[in-house]
């Protein structure tokens, strides 16, 4: 079944399809209206879909089987009202078709699979692919500023961004929020991104085709190298043609950096010749702790990891020299942000400070869903 809502007015209308248009978010399937209107919006609408049908509702699809109907007189008095209530709609129908993506993916044999990407995927295939891994629970305002970072950077061109999200974690059970809600949120995250990016000036004057695309994507790897053993073989971002593979660069933290340099992880020999498959092809790029008084210490303390790398003094564990040439540090940026903390707001209500740390639309699906009530201090 489906929720059949009628659009109060014209004014809101229009504003469901600008949102659409900024959100990256195909219109055609849940909108049907005046055939003028809609010849008019569409430059903003999807341009290779075709509208279901002509007439004044808007709807929605969704698993259970109620059918609510919103009579045009209860929202008209409150434009702002009504669309917030229709886009809420909207983005709910996204969790039951990644529900199922997760069912699926865990049956597969396959490693990666990115359900989503935003905006169409592009005609092109990437030199460049920057993978930000996270569990992303929620994702945060750190997120962004890392990803528009590194799509800002010199990495050649084009280049696409795919966040990451492991369902098997090498250090952490899955604890709230449910994966689903998970990745709805890294959907919110890449449109964020993508919006904030097509305004910046590093991408001034590209045309349409040369936009980035930013790919939602689950894996089965919980480590760093499996994961980039598995984008490749996956194939999924291998020029057509030639069947050449992209460069990956990996965005870490300084703590998952770390970790990456753990022989702890790499059972049974606990040697780093593991990280080869990573640091011996790809890069990654360390975002540096620089919060006042963090535990990891200086800029130059932060640096010496990749140091030890340089000078040979991690050989006798399986390291190599030239990986530090595969390694870019690069100074943090912004108020330092842990998901802990956003979990510890959301459960005591602080939205303002939810607001701060995720941006307003992550707040608005954390706030909806109520996903970290009595969890913060649990997860």
């Amino acid at each position: 079944m489906a929720i059949l809502i009628v659009i109060p007015s014209l004014d809101v209308l229009h504003l469901l399809v600008l949102y659409c248009a900024d959100a990256r978010v195909n219109i055609y399937p849940f909108l049907a209206a005046r055939k003028s209107y809609v010849d008019n919006c569409s430059p903003l609408l999807h341009p290779k879909t075709e509208p279901l049908a002509l007439k004044d509702t808007l709807q929605v699809q969704r698993a259970d089987h109620d059918i609510e109907l919103w009579e045009p007189q209860q929202m008209r008095n409150s434009p702002a009202r009504a669309f917030r209530l229709i886009t809420h709609k909207m983005e709910s129908t996204f969790l039951p078709q990644f529900q199922a993506d997760l069912e699926s993916f865990a049956s597969s044999s396959s490693s990666l699979r990115v359900v989503d990407t935003v905006p169409s995927p592009p005609k092109y295939p990437p030199k460049t692919v920057h993978v930000l891994d996270s569990s992303f629970n929620p994702p945060t305002q750190a997120h962004l500023r890392i990803a528009l970072s590194a799509l800002q950077s010199n990495a050649p061109k084009p280049q696409r961004l795919l966040l990451l999200l492991a369902t098997q974690n090498a250090d952490k059970a899955p604890k709230p929020a449910a994966f689903e809600h998970r990745i709805a949120m890294m959907r919110l995250l890449a449109q964020n991104v993508q919006n904030q990016y097509t305004t910046s000036g590093s991408a001034q004057g590209i045309g349409a085709d040369e936009l980035v695309a930013i790919d939602v994507g689950i894996t089965k790897n919980p480590y760093f190298h499996d994961k980039a053993i598995g984008i490749e073989e996956s194939g999924f971002y291998a020029d057509p043609e030639t069947g050449d593979q992209p460069l990956q660069v990996h965005l870490l933290g300084f703590d998952s950096l770390i970790r990456l340099l753990d022989t702890k992880y790499y059972a049974p020999e606990h040697t780093l010749a593991p990280v080869g498959a990573l640091l011996g092809k790809h890069r990654i790029r360390v975002t540096r702790r620089t919060e006042e008084g963090n535990k990891w210490g200086t800029e130059e303390e932060q640096d010496r990891p990749r140091e030890e790398l340089a000078k040979g003094e991690r050989e006798q564990e399986g390291g190599r020299r030239e990986w530090a040439q595969s390694i870019e540090m690069v100074a943090g940026e912004g108020e330092a942000i842990s998901s802990t903390r956003v979990r510890e707001s959301a459960n005591a209500g602080k939205w303002d400070d939810v607001n701060r740390l995720v941006g307003r639309r992550v707040r608005e699906w954390i706030e909806e869903y109520q996903l970290y009530k009595e969890s913060a201090a649990k997860g």
